[in-house]
């Protein structure tokens, strides 16, 4: 049996409000307390019509709350505009990233201007991930709209439109918040030479002790877009002890398509562009001064949505990310495709692979272009400096696949590491795995089991521990044999063996989680 594709498609229509008990089998950790809140894709139909790819679905939360006597399982529908609207007309009204809605205005020219009107281009879903602003929660996605949500009861409280606020387009739907809880982000927005990125710093709480931090974000940097009329997409950034790390991949977003999209009603992934011949071309920013290093910096063309990590070494800047040749994933999860050709798409796939990109800090002008500057003890990676004095960077693979929705000790971000965990990029085999990867020895630990695929997986630290894979790794993984059940595994994440399991039936069919958070008790 191939690898089971079914799993990628799930419809949930009833979501599980009341916590439900999970069959546990193994022995919880005494320590771990708390909740761990999934975000994704949950609701696929509305009436008789369906979405077209696996991301379009309307955003569903997923709770496993750790107790004295186990594990509890909960869900809430995110309470979007985009999802009440589709309830109240039963059909998809508001279009997402690979299916148009249709339009309820009543005369040509109110459908006119709902396809221009900003939030109705642009979905209000945030299926992505569920993230924290001033010590308090919010589902969000690219487009800038956040929902505050009660981590308690998944219920929806408000709605953050950040267009209104911040006259923004979107931003990356992974912030970083330090420990003082201030949260660092990039905002994608529109300035006086075209289009930029902000570099932008939210307070732990309210100015005025009151509202929310999003009224007036310190602005640390801008950066100018590479090119005027096709922003990147960037889905995640990167952050050293003293850099912020912004990578533009040749994944761009073409301003043009997007409006001619408009009007023909062309979904928004029509109007992305994969410029196959162009670099990645990467922008380190000092996080004291908010300058630009002067040094030019590209590498060779690769599709990422996720940074895992970067930290300095040895006058060396070190970004480890999940890197394919070209962004075929994002084309290939169509329903369509994924019922069509299940059965051999695994192999036509590129499971990528843990890309470690070095550069070297601090170049002289005069050295030889045919010099390796990468000076990193047992890196393959490669820097030569370019006739105009940029850097042409060439990474060096740590791994045969990519290991998707990374996670690693939340003390070591920005900082260098060792390990980090994941879910295998290989769609060959007839299990989803999930693996440790041990950057330095370059071997990878997977834990599999057949008829479970991996969903999405969160590293947490045990109290009090020292070394850096001290601690637990939850897993989310969904049964290929029966679409309503669910998994959560704890595993010791210093072997990855199996510490306990609870696996739970709900009322209507799990779909995968993108991300997760984990809230301690």
């Amino acid at each position: 049996m191939p690898y089971d594709f079914s799993t990628w498609d799930r419809n949930c229509l009833e979501e599980q409000a009341t916590p439900i008990d999970g069959a546990l089998t193994g022995s919880l950790p005494p320590w771990l307390r708390g909740s761990y809140v999934l975000d994704g894709p949950g609701r696929m139909t509305y009436g008789e019509y369906e979405f077209n790819h696996v991301f379009d679905g309307s955003a569903l939360l997923q709770k496993f709350t750790f107790g004295e006597t186990g594990v509890t399982f909960s869900s809430r529908f995110l309470r979007t505009y985009a999802y009440n609207t589709n309830l109240e007309h039963e059909q998809i009204v508001v279009s997402e990233f690979g299916t148009t809605g249709k339009s309820v205005a009543k005369n040509k020219l109110s459908k006119l201007g709902d396809k221009f009107a900003f939030d109705k281009m642009f979905s209000d879903n945030a299926p992505v991930a569920v993230v924290t602003f001033g010590g308090e929660y919010y589902c969000v996605t690219e487009a800038p709209f956040l929902h505050k949500i009660d981590p308690t009861t998944l219920e929806t409280i408000s709605k953050v439109d950040l267009h209104k606020e911040l006259g923004i387009n979107s931003h990356c739907p992974h912030p970083l918040t330090m420990p003082d809880g201030t949260t660092l982000n990039i905002l994608h927005g529109v300035g006086a030479t075209g289009p930029k990125y902000d570099i932008v710093s939210f307070p732990p709480k309210p100015a005025d002790g009151k509202g929310h931090v999003f009224a007036k974000p310190k602005k640390i940097a801008s950066v100018d877009a590479r090119w005027k009329l096709n922003p990147c997409h960037m889905h995640t950034f990167g952050l050293t002890e003293n850099y912020f790390v912004l990578m533009e991949q040749p994944l761009t977003i073409d301003v043009r398509a997007m409006v001619a999209n408009t009007i023909r009603e062309k979904p928004f992934i029509e109007g992305m562009e994969w410029m196959s011949e162009k670099l990645v071309k990467i922008h380190l920013v000092n996080r004291e001064t908010g300058k630009e290093v002067k040094q030019k910096v590209k590498c060779e063309a690769f599709f990422f949505m996720h940074i895992i990590n970067c930290f300095e070494r040895d006058n060396h800047l070190v970004i480890d990310v999940n890197a394919y040749t070209k962004p075929d994933l994002l084309h290939t999860f169509y329903l369509k495709t994924i019922r069509e050709k299940g059965a051999t798409l695994g192999n036509d796939l590129d499971g990528g692979c843990i890309k470690r990109v070095v550069i070297p800090l601090d170049v002289s002008d005069k050295v030889a272009s045919e010099l390796n500057l990468v000076m990193l003890p047992g890196s393959k990676a490669k820097a030569h400096r370019q006739k105009d004095g940029s850097l042409l960077l060439t990474p060096d693979a740590l791994t045969d696949y990519a290991y998707e929705i990374p996670t690693l000790h939340p003390q070591y971000i920005a900082k260098r590491y060792r390990y980090c965990y994941g879910s295998s990029g290989n769609m060959t085999s007839t299990m989803g795995k999930i693996g440790k990867v041990d950057l330095d020895a370059r071997e990878t630990k997977d834990w599999s089991e057949d008829g479970l695929y991996a969903s999405v997986s969160y590293f947490v630290p045990r109290p009090g521990g020292s070394a850096e894979d001290d601690g637990v790794i939850l897993a989310t993984f969904l049964h290929s044999n029966d679409k309503r059940k669910t998994t959560l595994l704890v595993l010791n994440a210093a072997d990855m063996s199996e510490m306990a399991r609870a696996v739970f039936t709900t009322p209507s069919e799990v779909p995968r989680s993108l991300h997760g958070h984990f809230i301690q008790a």
